[in-house]
């Protein structure tokens, strides 16, 4: 099996120094694609593509190709116009925050007859593209994460790439491949994970592939004789829409999943299903222990949610056997929790997985799929949260403490839903959560929420006794950031809180407990006005980066509490500070009040400067 990794993204986001750091941790060689076609071609790839970037292009296929047919272990960092992305190899894209402002620096321009800003966006909307449909996963990296947390991270990454291969939720997953063009793609992705199969729909494919890995026929169109024409298909999916087209006269007994994808939760929808068994029995009576029920209604509110949810369960209780998968991208967390099932010895007796070959894919499921079944879970509520780095620090934080059966999805909630959610988790298994903005101050308010001391806003919910009790862990998180602050030599002083938020009040409190002050809050609905003119030691910015403006007033120190698009300092600004250390200083303390192993020693709670702009 091939080990390699091919490191993708813009230029200057870090490809080659942490290609070399990652290489030297699995003991594996480093080429970094650019400077090896350079040195057998005798002119640098900015030469090259300057000459003629066509044949530059086919001369980097060829040489990538080349490196891994040589071997089946190393690291490659590639050019950010790389075009070609082979199959058989993950594929780590790295982003980082700010590569725009040294990425024309550090190369000539590749279109000098536009603008920099036009030849940025123009690399934007012709890379990124590419780089999403190619790479399994995504690193993102604040501005002003050090070289040391951004190799940890991505060390991180790429064990649980390998260790998805052994994971029991990669053996019940399909890959479903948008289109043709998907397919090498997504068998070599079975093979190089280990994952049960491709899906082949009905509706996307005409002519059914020759495929050296297990496939899934799924029949999604009004076609006869579909598995008839698939007899050497590992199992069959069956829309229960489509049973008219259902015959199974003649062909060996597989897996037969027999799906229902409503538009709506109503019981007849999910009566129809359970009744399909019995009726399979009738027909062709070899094939009763082979067929597997899959209810997945398109859900619209949390609301129907626990009213599907509840027939599943009564289902399940008499003695059923059913996977439920409402469809729906806020639902996506309840697709992952499938992989952590107890009892996945085999897709026969619990029913398929899917992830797709495009988002969510393999990056939304990989802590998942890399981990054993879970006991107990975890989440952070709240919308947006689809790019929370929660999951994952929670996630390395218990697998690196041993306690890694409990797992951590991430969960969008409106505040109107909030008491339908909190009264459905803890069915699903749920021990604990976060929150984040803007749900922080609503909570207070919810039916199914009881505080220990009176707080305006809160950040983390335990569930304890039957109940969810509401903690603000923001006071531990701030405290945090501020020693490391103080650490850098920066004197206590005068402070403006841009924002007044949920963690507005947990802010405050922590500059109280610290010893600084006068502290200013200052709306951010209403703007600097005034304050524009003051200068402060430490400016807070808690609105989510609108405290940057061409009005902000001089600060020593600048905090923003944030760890993606964290903006460059001000001219007027010595330093500025991302929120890395403030979120991290919050999982120590979250991990405590669900009674989780503390993990202190982890790579990715040791403190590393997290200062930028310099």
């Amino acid at each position: 099996m091939n080990t390699s990794f091919l490191l993708i993204g813009h230029r200057a986001t870090g490809k080659s120094t942490l290609g070399r750091i990652l290489a030297a941790h699995r003991a594996l060689r480093h080429v970094d694609l650019d400077e090896h076609i350079a040195a057998t071609q005798g002119a640098t790839a900015a030469e090259l593509v300057a000459t003629d970037e066509r044949s530059f292009r086919r001369m980097e296929t060829e040489a990538l190709d080349a490196l891994l047919s040589e071997s089946e272990g190393m690291v490659i960092s590639a050019g950010g116009g790389l075009e070609h992305f082979p199959a058989g190899v993950r594929i780590i894209w790295i982003s980082r925050d700010g590569w725009e402002e040294h990425a024309i620096e550090q190369r000539d321009r590749l279109r000098p007859e536009i603008t920099e800003d036009e030849e940025i966006s123009w690399m934007r909307e012709t890379r990124e593209p590419r780089y999403r449909r190619a790479a399994h996963v995504r690193l993102h990296l604040e501005r002003g994460c050090s070289e040391a947390e951004a190799a940890t991270r991505l060390g991180l990454l790429a064990d649980w790439l390998d260790g998805a291969v052994a994971a029991p939720g990669a053996r019940m997953s399909w890959v479903l491949p948008r289109d043709a063009e998907d397919l090498p793609r997504a068998a070599a992705d079975v093979r190089l994970f280990g994952l049960a199969g491709v899906e082949i729909r009905s509706d996307r494919f005409t002519d059914l592939p020759s495929l050296d890995v297990p496939w899934l026929a799924s029949l999604r169109s009004d076609e006869d004789g579909f598995f008839a024409r698939a007899r050497d298909a590992a199992a069959f999916d069956c829309d229960s829409t489509l049973l008219s087209r259902l015959d199974l006269t003649g062909l060996a007994p597989r897996p037969l999943i027999l799906s229902t994808h409503p538009d709506d939760v109503y019981r007849e929808y999910f009566d129809h299903l359970v009744s399909l068994p019995a009726w399979i029995e009738r027909r062709w009576p070899e094939w009763k222990d082979f067929v597997i029920l899959k209810y997945a209604p398109r859900v619209k509110t949390w609301t129907e949610l626990r009213y599907a949810y509840q027939l599943y369960k009564v289902y399940e209780k008499d003695g059923g056997r059913i996977t439920f998968l409402p469809q729906g991208k806020q639902w996506n967390w309840v697709r992952a929790m499938r992989l952590h099932g107890r009892n996945q010895s085999n897709y026969l007796s619990t029913g398929c997985e899917e992830y797709s070959q495009h988002p969510p894919g393999i990056d939304h499921f990989l802590p998942h799929l890399q981990s054993p079944a879970a006991d107990t879970f975890y989440g952070v509520v709240g919308k947006p949260v689809e790019h929370s780095y929660g999951d994952i620090l929670h996630r390395a934080l218990s697998l690196h403490a041993g306690d890694g059966r409990a797992a951590y999805f991430k969960i969008p909630l409106n505040k109107s839903e909030i008491d339908n959610c909190l009264h459905l988790l803890p069915q699903f298994g749920f021990r604990g959560l976060s929150v984040t903005a803007p749900l922080k101050t609503a909570m207070v308010e919810s039916n199914f929420v009881g505080c220990e001391q009176d707080l305006p806003a809160g950040n983390t919910l335990a569930y304890v006794k039957g109940s969810f009790l509401l903690y603000d862990t923001d006071q531990e998180g701030m405290e945090a950031a501020l020693r490391e602050i103080e650490a850098d030599g920066v004197t206590r002083g005068s402070v403006a809180v841009f924002g007044a938020g949920g963690v507005s009040h947990a802010v405050a409190r922590a500059l109280d407990a610290r010893g600084w002050g006068p502290v200013h809050r200052i709306s951010a609905r209403d703007g600097w006005g005034s304050h524009a003119d003051s200068e402060y030691t430490l400016v807070v910015d808690a609105s989510g980066g609108r405290a940057m403006s061409d009005h902000a007033p001089r600060a020593r120190a600048w905090l923003d509490l944030r760890y993606r698009d964290v903006a460059r300092a001000p001219e007027h600004c010595d330093r500025i500070y991302s929120g890395m250390t403030f979120f991290k200083e919050q999982a120590r303390a979250q991990r405590r009040l669900w009674g989780l192993a503390p993990a202190d020693d982890h790579p990715l709670l040791l403190r590393s400067p997290n200062r930028t702009g310099e």
